[in-house]
């Protein structure tokens, strides 16, 4: 099933799997980064789906930003995996913390190299994040230092489509600091880019009570990628 096909009626129908399909990726993810410590050369994950949406998770592991080391967005890496799977678009995960790096012009590592690759289809990038509830909404779209019309379009489309969750748009998360990677696809890559912040009680593969949020924001992102291929 390509993704302009995606059937939300056939994707719903298969929500009470989501959780056991997710802790199944949450598994492998954390292989993954044991590769990665050990010194796998390539610690990103990269699953082409030759697709116009390309979900990217920087956080799902220790990580530096702004020069400082970061704990992870806990699950963010495997939820990220998981959507892609779902809506059936690309994803590029990050497996490992890198050196220290304060500009995306001296970062090179095999997760940006991944996204300085991308070609078309590939149009928008989509970030995830992860937010403490504390936070307030269920959902927080930032749409960085230089939004244009797609993404306006990404925006109209999860509002509409995540309806039944509290999503905000740039607050408490914009998206505009210079280490974002929505920062780097619309500055630096010729891409859209947006982040998008889940709430911590959305993000445990764990818990069935966060298959629903999974589920809706997977279901949202692949008619995101049926707009951007109808809007090329």
């Amino acid at each position: 099933m390509t993704t302009h096909e995606l059937d939300p009626v056939a994707l719903e129908a298969r929500e009470p799997d989501v959780s056991s399909r997710w802790r199944a990726i949450d598994a492998r993810f954390r292989v993954a980064r044991e590769d990665a410590r050990d010194g796998d050369e390539d610690a990103a994950l990269h699953v082409d789906r030759d697709s116009a949406l390309v979900l990217t998770a920087p956080h799902g592991t220790r990580h530096y930003r702004a020069g400082a080391m970061k704990q992870a967005d806990l699950h963010t890496g495997s939820l990220t995996l998981l959507a892609g799977e779902l809506a059936d678009v690309s994803a590029v995960v990050s497996a490992r913390a890198h050196a220290p790096w304060d500009s995306w012009a001296e970062r090179d590592d095999p997760f940006a190299r991944h996204l300085r690759e991308l070609r078309p289809p590939a149009r928008m990038v989509v970030d995830i994040h992860g937010m403490g509830d504390h936070h307030g909404p269920d959902f927080c779209l930032g749409t960085g230092p230089r939004p244009g019309p797609l993404e306006r379009l990404a925006v109209e489309v999860l509002r509409h489509e995540l309806e039944d969750f509290d999503v905000a748009v740039d607050a408490p998360f914009d998206a505009r600091p210079h280490y974002t990677v929505t920062h780097l696809a619309q500055r630096h890559l010729g891409l859209a880019g947006l982040q998008i912040e889940v709430a911590a009680r959305w993000r445990s593969p764990r818990d069935a009570d966060a298959a629903p949020g999974a589920a809706a924001l997977s279901r949202a992102l692949g008619v995101v990628d049926a707009g951007l291929r109808a809007a090329a």
